[in-house]
């Protein structure tokens, strides 16, 4: 299994969106975007919960209510890709980046205005090396109107600076810090960068 470390996990709760940072076990800054719903599909997104504060603790067995919930009960259209979402957080933390893939996209096919979903695809792209498609998702979700969860910003930075783009890396840690001042790893990052 791969190890992540530095991951920004963004957690909603449908209509409403809140945000939390994970330890330092996980990379890049991961967002996962949790839904609640009927009893299984919450317990999906309450091991989502779990897996945003520390993703070593991702088990299998955390991915059971959210099978149960996809395949056993009638969920509305917002709550069956918002289950999907949760999913492929949670195969993202397990290192099952085919699978989450495969849950991303069913999201986005059913609920294809969530921008959240852009920013756990691009942490998996992230986890898996290809930074481009990382940035691609990270900035849809951007341009879709998540501006304000300096994770994003993170994310962006970290993937920029992994292809050599170190302006752009810096932009973006420069943001992440407007947005959420006391953020550690964003100030060591930007202080990597200006020793550089």
């Amino acid at each position: 299994m791969k190890k992540l470390s530095n991951i920004a996990y963004v957690l909603g709760v449908l209509p409403f969106v809140s945000y939390a940072q994970c330890g330092l076990e996980c990379d890049p800054t991961s967002s996962a975007v949790i839904f609640g719903g009927t009893s299984y599909a919450y317990d999906c997104y309450r091991n989502t919960q779990i897996v945003s504060e520390d993703p070593l603790l991702a088990s299998y067995s955390m991915l059971e209510p959210c099978d149960f919930a996809l395949t056993h009960i009638e969920l509305e259209k917002e709550n069956l890709a918002a289950t999907h979402t949760n999913r492929g957080v949670i195969k993202v933390a397990l290192g099952d980046y085919e699978g989450a893939f495969s849950d991303f996209q069913i999201g986005l096919t059913l609920l294809p205005e969530a921008a959240q979903i852009y920013v756990n695809r691009g942490n998996a792209f992230y986890g898996v090396g290809d930074y481009q498609m990382a940035i691609q998702d990270y900035s849809q979700s951007l341009d879709m109107g998540l501006t304000d969860f300096s994770g994003i910003y993170l994310n962006l930075g970290k993937s920029y600076e992994r292809i050599g783009n170190n302006n752009q890396a810096q932009m973006n840690y420069q943001r992440a810090l407007e947005l959420s001042p006391n953020d550690i790893e964003a100030r060591s990052l930007l202080n990597g960068l200006n020793v550089q």
